[in-house]
């Protein structure tokens, strides 16, 4: 029993362990010669490290003030402070417990009824916006990058230009049944209706509020997407914004080449890369930081598109410690002073109270 509990206990720990020791059986089983890696290392040009940083800093901005003018619509008295702060507090959620960002948008919404007192239903319609509209920049990226490549004549594996066509074609079918839900509300309500009263007969529990409960949440979402769709310059211009977050995302990895000397890969090749090996930071695999997973897959996809194994593995190394260790200080020191002031106790159990009210 107590075996099993502390098991459960240090689940993460354990997950991130896992990680790691499949990242260097990765290593080991590609044969990659560290040697050569250290001497890279040692030779990199260290003033592309503060731009590199500086480019972090404004990719987290970004996404922070792509949404702070969509939530703005519905919440007029937010400021872009306490906006940009939430998102950091979810970012560092996100870390902790990587679920496809489930976990930030959910300490959104949190922070958000706790601070304004803005009904989470409403506040949900913006975060699905600002998530589609997310998904439209990944779309934009890896058909642009495609399209310069194939202009300026640029070899590419076909193995990723395939890879790129699928999910390419996959995203746009989630993204036409998503916008197809959200004309049709009501089907969805209804679905989530059987899902509540199935869970109820299983559980064995009555509750004949529940629906009652659902049909408010969708009365409110209905309406804040009803009041969104007057503001459709603001929606674009945070879809603007989020492109330009997304080539900053690019430009990490495409600066740590440049800073290591390695010239032979183009930015619009990384922009056709980097949504490959980002869908990774959307499957719930539970480790914190996917620490290993996605590492693994930026190598392979580096070395797929003829980068040598020892170059891309130290800018995968580069990259991941700026966005992991890096950001991990900054959005956690960030938090834990943000969360501080806001609650008298941290505890899952105050975040939880804040749903259930």
């Amino acid at each position: 029993m107590e075996i099993s509990q502390t098991l459960k206990n240090n689940k993460s720990l354990i997950l991130l362990l896992l990680g790691i020791i499949f990242f260097i059986v990765y290593l080991y089983a590609l044969n990659v010669d560290l040697r050569y890696i250290l001497e890279k290392l040692y030779k990199i040009n260290l003033l592309y490290i503060p731009l590199v940083l500086l480019v972090d800093i404004l990719f987290i901005l970004t996404y922070s003030v792509a949404w702070f003018i969509l939530i703005k619509i519905v919440c007029p008295q937010i400021e872009m402070k306490d906006s940009i702060l939430i998102v950091i507090v979810g970012w560092f959620g996100d870390m902790l417990i990587p679920a496809a960002f489930i976990t930030g948008e959910a300490l959104r919404l949190i922070l958000l009824k706790k601070h304004y007192s803005l009904d989470m239903s409403k506040a949900a319609a913006t975060v699905v916006i600002h998530r589609l509209l997310n998904a439209m920049a990944f779309l934009f990226y890896i058909t642009t990058g495609l399209i310069m490549l194939s202009i300026s004549h640029e070899s590419m594996n076909s193995r990723i230009f395939y890879q790129s066509l699928v999910i390419l074609i996959l995203s746009l079918i989630g993204l036409f049944i998503a916008l197809s839900l959200l004309k049709r509300i009501y089907l969805l309500r209804e679905f989530v209706k059987k899902i509540g009263r199935a869970l109820f007969i299983f559980l064995r529990e009555k509750n004949s509020k529940i629906e009652e409960k659902i049909d408010n949440f969708f009365n409110s979402f209905e309406f804040s997407l009803r009041v969104m769709k007057k503001y459709r310059a603001t929606i674009l211009g945070s879809f603007l914004i989020l492109l330009l977050q997304w080539s900053l995302g690019v430009a990490i990895p495409y600066l740590f080449f440049l800073a290591v000397g390695y010239r032979n890969i183009s930015f619009w090749t990384l922009s056709v890369a980097y949504p490959i090996y980002s869908l990774m930071d959307n499957i719930p695999l539970g480790i914190p930081a996917n620490a290993g997973a996605l590492d693994i897959a930026m190598i392979s996809t580096f070395v797929v598109l003829g980068v040598p194994k020892e170059i891309a593995t130290l800018v995968t190394l580069l990259t991941r410690s700026v966005i992991v260790v890096f950001e991990a200080l900054l959005t956690g020191s960030i938090s834990i002073v943000y969360l501080s002031k806001t609650f008298k106790e941290i505890s899952w159990r105050n975040l939880k109270a804040l749903f259930t009210e």
